[in-house]
């Protein structure tokens, strides 16, 4: 303790400005969308690296779960091929509108404010910013940065994520939005209450976005309430995918994107 007392007293200014610094950057961080954008994009290529040899050193202590999804997996595949799915190859599953690229997830979080996924697959593999992506289970989040080898994914579970939704009975739209603390549940709030609502109606993706295929599933209502000073409800609802899990994922691109996203800038402009 006496020598920790004087290591501080002969180098508390250099100790001062560090704890300084280190303030400064966490702020500039987060007030500033643009630099914090940079830093995580930069820092994802030299993370990754790590993040992957960890991740290959657990597939080998989990080898028998490993193979129990992929036979399941599998099954899913044969049912894709029975539906006249065009099947190329064993990395993309392809049909008319997305392609689907796997992926292996090799960092996660679920217990911050903003969260994100880090996957084993880049720009090599053919994925790009702003792609979907989606497990058997659900919707996960959008790419949100790639290297060659790595994609850094904004999962739902983020206070910048919102996902357009539809109510799956009555095709109702409305706005995905997680509020933080529990990993396992989101929040709408713009569905107007003379909407019809129960406990346990599935929500889906809706039709409008170019990011993921309509009609993926996100989760079931668990509870709601009427917001009678705005006419709308909060709705929670309990979400399929378990964030705290994932494993494999689909990154999802839509061969339409392009010329939606080019139509939709022509008619802002007029």
């Amino acid at each position: 303790m006496h020598n920790l007392l004087r290591f501080i007293k002969l180098n508390h200014f250099l100790l001062l400005f560090i704890l300084i610094e280190g303030i400064s950057v966490t702020l500039l961080l987060q007030n500033n969308s643009f630099q914090a954008s940079k830093t995580v994009a930069y820092t994802t290529q030299y993370t990754s690296v790590f993040y992957n040899s960890i991740s290959s050193f657990s597939d080998y202590m989990a080898l028998k779960e490993t193979n129990d999804f992929l036979v399941a997996e599998n099954a899913k595949l044969y049912s894709l091929l029975d539906r006249n799915e065009q099947f190329d190859d064993s990395l993309l599953i392809r049909n008319k509108d997305y392609n689907y690229i796997p992926a292996k997830v090799i960092n996660n979080s679920v217990n911050k404010r903003n969260n994100f996924i880090t996957l084993n697959k880049g720009l090599v593999n053919g994925i790009e910013n702003g792609m979907g992506v989606i497990t058997q289970n659900g919707v996960v989040g959008v790419v949100h940065s790639v290297s060659e080898n790595y994609a850094l994914v904004l999962s739902i579970l983020h206070k910048k994520a919102a996902t357009g939704i539809f109510l799956k009975k009555n095709r109702h739209t409305g706005i995905l939005k997680w509020e933080g603390f529990d990993y396992k549940s989101t929040v709408i709030k713009d569905l107007p209450v003379h909407i019809p609502l129960s406990i346990g109606d599935t929500i889906i993706t809706n039709s409008y976005s170019n990011i993921y295929p309509e009609g993926i599933n996100i989760g079931n209502i668990s509870s709601f309430e009427k917001n009678d000073d705005d006419g709308f409800y909060t709705v929670n609802v309990s979400l399929f995918e378990d964030f705290n899990n994932l494993k494999y994922v689909y990154v999802v691109k839509s061969n339409q994107a392009e010329e939606q996203i080019i139509l939709e800038q022509i008619m802002t402009h007029e």
